[in-house]
């Protein structure tokens, strides 16, 4: 009787606003889901908004139970209707993207949530991803200690892999995939105008289900036979066969939304200094996986304690110790990581086939840029990518640019930088509220047939963390690519100078600008707190240093060209750079930083190196002076290098992309004299033995754990870490 009245009160309720645009299937008020919505598992939840909150679990393509909440708009909407997919971050649930108001405190999901989207005639989708919490993660489990030994049977049977699987194709983006197509087939989903959003590990999810478009990657194990007939059956891992509801409607992506999240996740977690945004100059993207990168050691230890770590931490569960699935071993990629993965340590025997296998998991089955997911089709996307995310750099959005624009140089993608994302993004509430706005257009334009075609182009806006800038107004750059944003190019050189740099981490520099051991936690090493990198002007023993005055203001816009003279009798050798903005109140600023691996046998070769630093767009006034450093160990944010060197550097200099400038003059460089480098710091000659420090490295393991448990209560600043 109860649902009968819930059923008669939502077809009464039928007098709001009316459905953004008309459904490509028979139209009928969204009331009338309610039978097929029950008939899934889930049961109703009128909210105080109006919508109804559906709850329950679905099980997936293998049978594995999805924990999973679907909001209905109220009013006069027809179902189906425009469908919106929001997919949670690292560690998180599908309340991530929740709220019981359109507006929210949470700056970026404030008019960019359930019901926010309900609210304009959406069915919305929040889900929690396999392995996560009530899907299978430890939300599931009857063992009083949150353990894998008391998921139910239906987590378990038959060998179903409930673990995390890293949004991999054939698991987490199969599992999104039949979600939608459940709720195509209940009449609610419109399968014209399906939408997908979602941050960091939501991201993932986003541009993978974008690019996926029609498509379902084959090689998952363990589909239900009460499915009825597997479409993969014949078919290898890896290979794309089409996306079809389980009733058989052709279904494909019609916009999304990805935000602050990866385009490869080999170069997100071990960057070698390879990935270039092809500005006139700069050096053309190499092999992002060779040599192997430098693991960002902070964030690799914090997000997998943040994964399942009891009993401090009980998000997700990984692999078990039982399983010899080699798709998703995140127990065993971590104890390879932390042994100190390096071009040495990678190619020993009975190491080098599991290096490999990670490596290749990662880059084909995890990643946006895998080589077996072509672009099949213009998809919208208009991604919102963090200029100060040190887990997810600039970069990532730039090559997933390069990547549909070599499909179609008209290609329908907008992409907006800004001080947003994970730690240490300052995530300004006027930043994130811009960027909705535009948001909330483009889906509403692509998924709602309403509006005006948004404008697609790349823009970024300004970071106001250096000292005097926080209380700014928004101000913008933009242009037709990432480089174009770019009008000129200031040079600053320092033929001499430099010095000896060592592996051997000396100094506040490294600490003080990590972003998790100084991510806030409350037992952090130095008083930096969150956001903005802003230290006392300091130079660390050991860290070759150069400054320049600043005569004539500018704006960078884009990624720093780094190149330095280099020699080392190491194999395996880091080189790592940091810019700072030298402000006259004595303060020194983070603007950007990376890192190069030197890698050779018997040693690394010697010579000039070029490489780009993560994007900014960042005012540097007259007056302030820019330093570079150059540094063989900027710990603990890259990880030490376990094999002793040192480094000697010469000849840096620092090529900058600026907004100011004629378009004429965007591959033009400034002559050095004409920004008067001057050399005010070098580093000692006196250097530190190489080699471990175990006090120091045991002191930053237990900041690195305080951090990483602190993760959790940042994630709302992002909404969500991962």
């Amino acid at each position: 009787m109860s649902r009968l009245l819930l059923v008669a009160a939502l077809v009464a309720a039928a007098a709001g606003a009316g459905a953004l645009a008309a459904p490509s299937d028979a139209a009928q008020p969204c009331a009338s889901a309610a039978t097929a919505l029950t008939a899934l598992g889930l049961t109703a939840h009128p909210q105080a908004s109006g919508a109804v909150l559906w709850s329950g679990h679905i099980p997936s393509w293998d049978g594995l139970p999805l924990d999973v909440d679907v909001t209905m708009p109220a009013g006069s909407v027809s179902c189906p209707a425009p469908f919106v997919a929001f997919a949670h971050g690292w560690g998180n649930s599908k309340s991530d993207w929740e709220s019981p108001t359109a507006s929210s405190t949470s700056a970026n999901k404030s008019g960019w949530n359930n019901v926010s989207f309900a609210s304009r005639g959406y069915a919305v989708l929040n889900y929690s991803a396999r392995g996560w919490h009530g899907s299978c993660g430890p939300d599931s489990s009857s063992d009083p200690l949150k353990s894998p030994a008391g998921l139910p049977a239906a987590c378990t049977a038959g060998g179903r892999q409930y673990w995390v699987h890293l949004d991999d194709l054939r698991y987490e983006i199969r599992d999104a995939q039949w979600l939608i197509g459940r709720l195509v087939d209940a009449g609610v989903a419109d399968p014209a105008h399906l939408g997908v959003t979602g941050g960091s590990y939501g991201g993932g999810v986003t541009w993978l289900t974008a690019l996926a478009n029609d498509r379902v990657m084959c090689g998952g194990a363990g589909w239900s036979a009460a499915n009825g007939v597997d479409p993969c059956t014949g078919k290898g891992s890896g290979d794309l066969v089409p996306w079809r509801s389980p009733k058989g409607t052709p279904l494909h992506i019609a916009a999304a939304v990805p935000e602050y999240t990866w385009a490869s996740l080999a170069l997100a977690l071990l960057p070698n200094g390879r990935a270039s945004d092809g500005r006139p100059g700069a050096p053309s993207t190499g092999d992002l996986t060779k040599p192997i990168g430098v693991p960002i050691e902070s964030y690799v230890t914090g997000l997998y304690i943040d994964g399942y770590t009891p009993p401090a931490t009980e998000n997700g569960f990984y692999q078990p110790p039982t399983s010899t699935d080699d798709t998703a071993n995140l127990p065993l990629w971590s104890t390879l990581v932390q042994a100190g993965v390096n071009t040495v340590g990678a190619s020993l025997p009975g190491v080098g086939g599991l290096v490999d296998n990670s490596i290749y998991q990662l880059d084909h089955f995890k990643s946006p840029l895998s080589p077996l997911l072509p672009v099949d089709a213009k998809v919208p996307v208009l991604q919102a990518q963090g200029n100060t995310d040190p887990l997810f750099p600039p970069i990532h959005a730039q090559l997933m640019w390069q990547k549909v624009k070599a499909f179609a140089p008209d290609y329908p993608i907008g992409i907006v930088f800004g001080d947003l994302g994970h730690s240490y993004a300052s995530n300004p509430a006027d930043v994130w509220a811009a960027f909705n706005q535009k948001a909330n257009a483009f889906m509403d334009h692509y998924l709602g047939g309403g509006g005006p075609a948004p404008v697609l182009d790349m823009s970024a806006l300004l970071t106001r963390c250096r000292p005097g800038s926080e209380k700014d107004g928004l101000t913008t750059v933009a242009g037709p690519t990432l480089a174009g944003m770019a009008h000129g190019t200031r040079v600053f050189s320092a033929p001499g100078g430099g010095g000896p740099t060592s592996n051997v981490p000396v100094g506040v520099e490294g600490p003080g600008t990590d972003p998790i051991v100084n991510g806030g936690a409350a037992s952090q090493l130095a008083p930096f707190g969150q956001g903005c990198r802003v230290l006392s002007a300091t130079t660390d023993p050991g860290v070759a240093a150069w400054t320049f005055p600043i005569d004539r203001g500018f704006t960078l816009a884009g990624q720093p060209l780094v190149k330095v003279t280099v020699q080392t009798s190491a194999p395996d050798a880091e080189v790592a750079a940091r810019i700072w903005d030298l402000s006259p109140d004595g303060k020194q600023t983070l603007i950007s930083r990376g890192v190069y691996r030197l890698a050779g046998t018997p040693t690394a070769p010697s010579g000039p190196i070029a490489f780009e630093l993560s994007a900014n767009a960042w005012l540097v006034p007259a007056g302030d002076k820019l330093k570079l450093e150059v540094t063989g160990a900027d710990a603990p944010y890259f990880q030490v290098d376990s094999i002793p060197s040192v480094t000697n550097v010469s000849a840096a200099s620092v090529e900058l992309p600026v907004a100011e400038g004629p378009p004429a003059q965007a591959a033009a460089s400034a002559p050095a004299a004409s920004v008067s480098p001057a050399r005010a710091s070098a580093p000692s000659a006196s250097l530190p033995a190489t080699g471990g420090n175990g006090a120091r490295a045991g002191a930053l393991g237990a900041a690195l754990l305080a951090g990483a448990l602190a993760l959790r209560r940042l994630r709302r600043r992002a909404s969500g870490l991962g």
